[in-house]
């Protein structure tokens, strides 16, 4: 198939999406905004460090926001809601 092009776009964003602890820090933001301690407890297998390193790496995205001593999403981050609800609709279907 080599007419096939992935859009680079399309790859980006699941460069940074699928990159591990990512999608499951969106998930646990998509309700409210979290402290770090309740992130970490939010995903309890992650460190801190890697949980420190991917945080710094949404909000460079401009996914996620650092505020008073809470992680928030953006509307960025926010525009993927519908996207987080359908992979737990396609988890709660097929897993």
């Amino acid at each position: 198939m080599n007419d096939l092009v992935l859009c680079p776009k399309y790859e980006n964003v699941f460069r940074w999406l699928g990159k591990r602890w990512n999608g499951l820090i969106l998930r646990c933001l998509s309700k409210h905004p979290l402290r770090f301690t309740q992130l970490s407890t939010c995903l309890k297998t992650c460190s801190d460090k890697v949980l420190t390193q991917r945080l710094k790496e949404l909000q460079a995205e401009g996914i996620i926001e650092h505020i008073e001593s809470t992680y928030q999403l953006t509307q960025k981050g926010l525009d993927l809601k519908d996207v987080l609800d359908a992979v737990q609709l396609y988890a709660d279907q097929h897993v």
